[in-house]
């Protein structure tokens, strides 16, 4: 399929046994490749890059991954579905794409979730990758939530809007908030609302809704999958997430280290992927903040992303 000299194809692979699913978009074969390690756990990312339009085929040759148990890549069965899995999974998706399209090596970048699986595979095979590049990354993933509740209520409570102090003040972060829903409901809403979800703009679960159903690439039946897949995905991770503190479980990636983050993240905040930044041993490493943003940079300040993966990343 042609799109404005932009190339999009999409392929099944045989990833450690199970069928999944990609995405592939280029301008040009001998451009670099940039495989995409999306979040959620269990939300592709590549709905929402297209319903935005961003470019970033303009640079690389992209993979758009779905993990497996979600979208194209979608299965009931949940035995597969562990950290060391989807990290073992990420080093095969990289050593297919060498393969195809002739490199020695790719880019990869994780985005939220993707972070975790993203530079945990980085540190087990350095040799694979150019460079890691952290987009909404973790830290200490608690002590996120913990910063962002109370942020959030801080934003809410100066409004003076009884209503809405009220309905926050109804929950508390707890270290077992990943189990209470009408947190989750409520900090969400809130967090949407104030700026510091998605898009600072909020970033409703409709908008979420309307970019997969109108996905051309994927079949009607893989839209209801990536819905499907979200749900497994969160009985699966939903708890190994919350307690994830890559600062004291990554010392060292022995390959280049990028992070972009926005300053008025709420999913995954600043603080802790400044944390796990200084933390981190690697070759060569910059931490690139975006003022006005939330969490998704390469959407909310595309073209401010794109050059600095041009100038700082691929001139490296």
């Amino acid at each position: 399929m042609q799109q404005d000299s932009k190339t999009v194809s999409k392929e099944y692979v045989y990833i450690n046994g199970i069928k999944q699913g990609l995405i592939l978009e280029t301008t040009d074969e001998n451009l670099p490749v940039l495989l995409v390690v999306h979040g959620g756990p269990g939300y592709p990312l590549y709905p929402i890059v297209q319903a935005n339009d961003v470019q970033f085929h303009h640079l690389f040759t992209v993979c758009y991954w779905d993990q497996r148990g979600t979208g194209l890549s979608y299965t009931s069965d949940k035995k597969g579905l562990t950290i060391d899995q989807l990290v073992n999974d990420t080093i095969e998706v990289s050593n297919y794409l060498i393969q195809k399209f002739s490199k020695e090596k790719v880019y990869m970048m994780g985005h939220s979730w993707g972070t975790i699986i993203g530079s945990k595979a980085a540190s087990i095979r350095p040799d694979l990758f150019h460079a890691y590049i952290g987009v909404g990354q973790i830290g200490s993933q608690s002590a996120s939530e913990k910063e962002t509740y109370n942020a959030i209520s801080e934003k809410v409570r100066a409004t003076g809007n009884e209503k809405w102090i009220s309905e926050i003040n109804s929950v508390n972060y707890s270290d077992a908030y990943y189990k209470d829903r009408k947190y989750f409901t409520i900090v969400d809403k809130s967090r949407n609302k104030f700026g510091g979800g998605f898009l600072r703009e909020g970033y409703p679960n409709s908008q979420g809704l309307r970019d997969v159903f109108g996905t051309r690439q994927y079949s009607l039946k893989e839209r209801m999958n990536v819905f499907r897949g979200l749900a497994i995905a969160y009985q699966a991770f939903g708890e190994k997430m919350a307690k994830t503190d890559l600062t004291t479980e990554i010392s060292e990636i022995n390959t280049d280290v990028y992070i972009f983050q926005g300053r008025h993240d709420y999913l995954t905040t600043h603080r802790q992927a400044l944390r796990f930044y200084d933390h981190l041993k690697a070759p060569k490493k910059n931490f690139y903040t975006f003022e006005n943003v939330s969490h998704t940079p390469f959407i909310e300040e595309q073209s401010a992303f794109l050059e600095k993966l041009q100038n700082e990343v691929l001139s490296s």
